[in-house]
């Protein structure tokens, strides 16, 4: 029985009239690969599964067969996949880290330093007015020299 990543990579290259090897090409594998997939012959990596989802424009959650309803996203499909793919491939790094060194010290300077900057592009782009606040750049040196020193204790 294939799996449901085999069956809805399938379904999707076929509902658009592509062949594998335009798809292939288009994704950077080769046809034999893209077949071993859609075949559950072998099991992708993740930075083919998020290609996979940027080309067709769908979530990992659909792709992987975790939901039925491609069009549920929490982050709207990037305009830029390759540097959506370098921010989403860093990101499952670093929390795949944590997550083995499980410290939840660690966990929180790591979270509180990456929110200050996507917060600040929410505020940024919920009122383009709003006044710069320096506040958010001292919050944001803290937050990293926490992180820093997390890190090292963690080295050493």
């Amino acid at each position: 029985m294939k799996s449901d990543f085999a069956t809805i990579l399938s379904r999707l290259r076929r509902e658009k009239g592509l062949s594998q090897r335009r798809v292939a090409s288009d994704l950077g594998i080769s046809q034999a690969l893209l077949s071993h997939y859609e075949n559950d012959a072998r099991e992708p990596k993740l930075e083919f599964v998020i290609k996979a989802c940027c080309y067709y424009g769908v979530t990992a959650d659909y792709i992987l067969g975790r939901i039925n309803d491609r069009t549920v996203k929490t982050i709207p499909a990037p305009h830029d996949c390759v540097n959506a793919e370098r921010l989403i491939s860093a990101a499952c790094f670093v929390f795949q880290k944590i997550d083995e060194i499980d410290d939840p010290e660690l966990y929180t300077a790591t979270v509180d330093y990456l929110v200050i900057p996507v917060e600040t592009v929410a505020i940024l782009l919920r009122d383009a007015s709003t006044q710069y606040d320096p506040s958010r750049d001292a919050a944001f040196k803290t937050a990293e020299a926490v992180l820093v020193s997390n890190v090292r204790k963690k080295r050493d």
